[in-house]
């Protein structure tokens, strides 16, 4: 009996020293991915949101850049990093609800090499056009694109793009047929519409907004359910008979079997930093609807926008090697 406890007692106290020898998270500087260039949305959130995380956390959130293959790049880089909470990366509907149904090669699964932390928030697309066009609202726009199926074309940033797809939707569901031009970013594909070289496009509204009121480009709708506070003016495309409802949105995420601590850790900074006044002016102001939650919440809209986005991309045939 006096060996059993003295066993017993062994044991508690090498547990005791392993959890008080246990380095407190986190203790070192954590990387913030972002699989796009600098300057874009994506970019800005990232950056708005590791200030207050740098703040949280009491450690530095480095912002690294690692754009290309439609996002792939960085999102297989966070994919394949250690599982220990200092690699994470803010993710989109390219990198994990569109790619894996365009490429014909993903080299990571969006749905089971990630762990969500939770949603940073969401953000409305706006259908553009050129405002040389001969129509005013949706409805004309549909009716003249009918006429000519096949002659018009619409610009995204670049193929399997949520612009590309968000334009699919549409023309899924208003039977209309017009041609894809891809860009290399949402600023050159835009400026194509206001120039009269492409005729139409889907794109945040926060994009939409400043070019529409210089004139440059006329939005017809945006794709919300309901108004929207900062654009109560523009209709949704739902109530002018497209029922086209379908948002962008950012997720931070981190590798797979990252420890359920570190995740809750992780998941009470962010939704503390998005509900920080200034953190959440600042985000609103670059276009993105703040929406703190659950990892499991997070995880769920990552599932159900894979089906979703995916879907989508199917019907339009879109695929890439």
């Amino acid at each position: 009996m006096k060996l059993f406890k003295l066993t017993l007692t062994c044991i508690y106290l090498a547990c005791s020293m392993g959890v008080g020898n246990a380095a407190p998270f986190p203790d070192h500087p954590i990387k913030l991915i972002v699989p796009f260039t600098a300057g874009g949305n994506v970019d800005i959130s990232a950056r708005t949101i590791a200030q207050g995380l740098t703040e949280q956390l009491g450690q530095s959130i480095i912002v690294e850049n690692k754009p290309g293959a439609n996002t792939m790049i960085g999102t297989d880089f966070v994919a394949k990093s250690p599982a220990d909470g200092y690699t994470l990366l803010l993710a989109g509907a390219e990198g994990l609800a569109i790619n894996p149904h365009v490429y014909k090669k993903v080299n990571y699964d969006a749905l089971k090499d990630f762990s969500a932390v939770g949603l940073v928030g969401s953000f409305p697309f706006a259908l553009v056009i050129n405002p040389k066009l001969p129509v005013n609202n949706l409805a004309e726009f549909i009716e003249y694109a009918k006429a000519r199926p096949g002659k018009l074309n619409f610009s995204s940033w670049g193929i399997g793009s949520t612009s590309q797809i968000a334009f699919e939707k549409l023309k899924q569901t208003s039977s209309i047929d017009l041609v894809h031009v891809p860009f290399q970013g949402a600023a050159p594909a835009i400026t194509a519409v206001a120039a009269g070289d492409v005729d139409a496009m889907m794109v945040p509204l926060s994009v939409a907004l400043p070019q529409a009121s210089s004139g440059r480009i006329k939005i017809l709708g945006i794709s919300t359910e309901k108004r929207i506070a900062s654009a109560d003016s523009v209709p949704t495309l739902s109530e002018q008979g497209v029922p086209v409802v379908i948002s962008g949105w950012q997720i931070l995420v981190a590798p797979k079997n990252t420890p359920a601590v570190i995740i809750q850790a992780l998941n009470q900074s962010l939704n503390k930093v998005i509900n920080t006044e200034s953190i959440r002016t600042s985000l609103i102001k670059g276009g993105i609807n703040p929406a703190p939650g659950t990892p499991a919440q997070a995880n769920t809209l990552i599932e159900s926008e894979w089906s979703r986005w995916g879907k989508v991309a199917k019907d339009a045939r879109i695929s890439l090697d």
